[in-house]
């Protein structure tokens, strides 16, 4: 058996990315359902369990939105009891949005068994290669994250045409 030339290892890579970006889409879709919400919301909800308390403008400015498109997304986070407003400690005229401890329990529920099932696979790997698998994730995340924000800047003046 021939041994694969880097290009095509790059290529299957890359099209493994793709296949992991639709995966965790629809892994998305399933959870915001089971959790009776929209996909922006558990976005949200992640992006404050991962970096925490911030205000709507922070938060909007975090998932992609209007600051009054996040107003609503935060009374829909209030309403599901994932989030709550709270006032800012440093400053009582300032408004932060933080996770609620409710939140976690139910985000917990859905995402438990495929943490565990993602700890177990990658027991298989010694530290050197969670190394190198770490620092793949997040080269490919500031990727993203860089071309999204490019993306988002444009948004409403580039439009790719129809074939």
């Amino acid at each position: 058996m021939q041994a694969m030339t880097r290009e095509d290892l790059r290529s299957e890579v890359l099209l493994e990315m793709r296949a992991l970006s639709t995966a965790d889409h629809f892994m998305d879709e399933a959870a915001a359902t089971m959790l009776g919400i929209h996909t922006t919301d558990l976005h949200a909800g992640e992006v404050l369990g991962r970096i925490g308390p911030m205000t709507i403008g922070q938060l909007a400015r975090a998932v992609g939105l209007s600051p009054g498109a996040a107003t609503a997304l935060v009374d829909r986070l209030e309403g599901a009891g994932l989030a709550s407003r709270v006032h800012d400690p440093t400053n009582r005229r300032r408004i932060l949005v933080k996770p609620s401890a409710r939140a976690s329990g139910r985000v917990h529920m859905v995402f438990s068994l495929l943490l565990k099932n993602a700890d177990t696979f990658l027991s298989r790997y010694s530290d050197e290669d969670l190394e190198v698998i770490r620092d793949f994730l997040r080269g490919a995340q500031k990727l993203m994250t860089e071309r999204t924000a490019a993306m988002r800047r444009t948004r409403g003046q580039t439009r790719v045409g129809k074939g």
